[in-house]
């Protein structure tokens, strides 16, 4: 059965059948690994757990941003000082479930994404037609948000999934012209608000996707119909009841999520808006880069082949993506020209998710006669880039410069010394409860130390867990990298101060760092 969607004028516009199975057919055992190979959702999931093992087997520590969930998984609640709730919440199910791992965030952020790539994949389908939407995924896949940093679960992680999904149930539940909707379309609505929802629990940037979905419905005509009216009013309701909690939240805790994420106080002149956006343009090829070059590859090896005639499809193509591409690119930019955001490198994890639907768009020639060779290309680039993420812990050559090169400090080493100066220190018994600090170093002590103190950010009031009287009396450690934690109210009676200085051999600029720690000697010795 056609897919079909009426437009403005009345005319029905035809969506390519999606009676596409998620796996591939099966085939003798011998061609398994070819199977596999060319099955792009298997292949795309496949490279997503290949990056995330490379990261569990080369890291010694983990991103920043890591350290910051674990801190606020600590303790559910509605809202957290810079962003809502749900990445912190899915964190704190998995430890609750699981037990605490420092492993943990990896392997939630390698589910995100590779769930994000076959639900790409799957709209792909939808838009494109089977052929390119392996092309789409190839090129997703190469995005470095997707490679690399398909290790890193933060908020964008878990956004760019529930977006994805929300884009798939939009299409699902607007496939067929109708004047009134069936159970099983009224159900895909609802999925959408939830869906929809919990996008907006996760980051508020994905107000623009979602945005973006609204503007393709009406571009594509599907809002000419009634019945997929109020299925859209039905899920809006539902993604702002989901977030009227969090709303809740924010209006009793001094708005601070609106704050960092309107990054409150920050002026910028007309020239530095304008050289906002140059640099983050200028960062975002970057991080396309391995993509790119895979399109370059593509298109040395396909010259001479054919260039195939755009049919009326490409209308409906279109519609969708200005929605699903432009309007969060043009959102992002008019934030930062006319708002005075300065841009933010993450930002175009989100705001370029659906580039490769639209490189898998204007592809102008056939997909299928050089698929084979086109994967191998992208497992050389994978290859080559995982190389280059590994290289800085063998050859100097291959030193960053960035300031902080968050996976590669020695964490173990440095969470042992914390814990071995505490016992030193304090009588025998007394079990380090808290520890204290910038998210980073503090985090570091509270994943891999043994005791797996609780984290209490440096701003005590971020930690809203924290009841003052129970901390004043267990005592705690401070940390910090480079200067010394400073005294100040929540610091009493005796301290004990000491350094542990070590190597990160993968920074070039500042390969010799400094933890210093500060011992608050516990009022009473009580177990927790």
């Amino acid at each position: 059965m056609k897919n079909s969607a009426l437009n403005g004028n009345g005319v029905v516009q035809v969506l390519p059948a999606a009676r596409i199975a998620w796996m591939p057919a099966r085939v003798d055992a011998t061609a398994g690994l070819n199977a596999w190979l060319a099955h792009p959702p298997l292949l795309a999931a496949g490279l997503v757990l290949a990056w995330v093992v490379l990261a569990l087997l080369t890291n010694t520590a983990q991103y920043g941003d890591h350290f910051e969930q674990f801190s606020w998984a600590q303790s559910l609640e509605w809202g957290y000082h810079k962003h809502p709730p749900l990445p912190s919440w899915l964190l704190a199910v998995a430890i609750q479930l699981g037990g605490l791992h420092a492993w943990w965030p990896s392997v939630l952020a390698g589910g995100c994404i590779a769930l994000n790539l076959v639900l790409t994949w799957r709209i792909a389908c939808w838009l494109l037609g089977e052929d390119r939407a392996g092309l789409a995924v190839l090129f997703a896949g190469l995005q470095q948000g997707f490679m690399f940093k398909a290790q890193l679960f933060n908020h964008n992680s878990v956004m760019v999934v529930c977006v994805s999904a929300a884009t798939l149930l939009a299409l699902r539940a607007t496939r067929q012209a109708t004047l009134a909707p069936t159970a099983v379309q009224t159900g895909r609505w609802v999925a959408l608000g939830v869906a929809a929802g919990l996008a907006l629990l996760s980051k508020y940037q994905a107000a623009l996707p979602l945005l973006g979905l609204m503007v393709a419905m009406w571009r594509s005509g599907v809002l000419a119909q009634p019945a997929h009216r109020r299925g859209l009013l039905l899920a809006t309701a539902l993604a702002l009841l989901l977030l009227a909690p969090h709303m809740a939240w924010v209006v009793t805790h001094g708005w601070s999520t609106i704050a960092y994420a309107t990054q409150a106080g920050v002026s910028q002149t007309f020239p530095e808006r304008l050289g906002s956006i140059v640099k983050f343009l200028v960062i975002q090829v970057r991080v396309l880069a391995p993509a790119l070059l895979l399109v370059g590859g593509m298109a040395w090896w396909s010259r001479g082949r054919p260039v195939l005639a755009r049919g009326p499809q490409s209308t409906l193509q279109r519609d969708w993506l200005i929605g699903l591409l432009g309007v969060p690119v043009a959102g992002v930019l008019i934030a930062a020209l006319l708002g005075g955001l300065r841009l933010q490198d993450h930002w175009g994890i989100q705001t370029f998710q659906f580039l490769g639907i639209a490189v898998a768009a204007l592809w102008p020639r056939s997909v299928r006669p050089d698929w084979r060779r086109w994967v191998a290309l992208a497992l050389v680039l994978h290859t080559v880039f995982a190389l280059s993420y590994v290289a800085p812990r063998w050859t100097d050559r291959m030193r960053s410069t960035r300031p902080r090169l968050d996976q590669f400090y020695p964490a173990q080493a440095m969470a042992d010394v914390v814990e071995e100066r505490w016992a030193q220190a304090v009588p025998a018994g007394c079990p380090l409860r808290f520890v204290r600090g910038p998210g980073f170093e503090a985090g570091i002590v509270g994943v891999y130390a043994a005791a797996h103190p609780a984290v209490v950010d440096d701003t005590v009031l971020h930690t809203p867990w924290l009841r003052p009287s129970v901390f004043a009396e267990a005592g705690h450690v401070a940390v910090r990298l480079g200067s010394a934690p400073p005294l100040d109210e929540w610091v009493s009676g005796e301290v004990l101060r000491g350094e542990f200085s070590f190597d990160v051999p993968a920074q070039q600029n500042a390969p010799h760092q400094t933890l210093h720690w500060m011992i608050v000697l516990p009022a009473h010795c009580a177990a927790p």
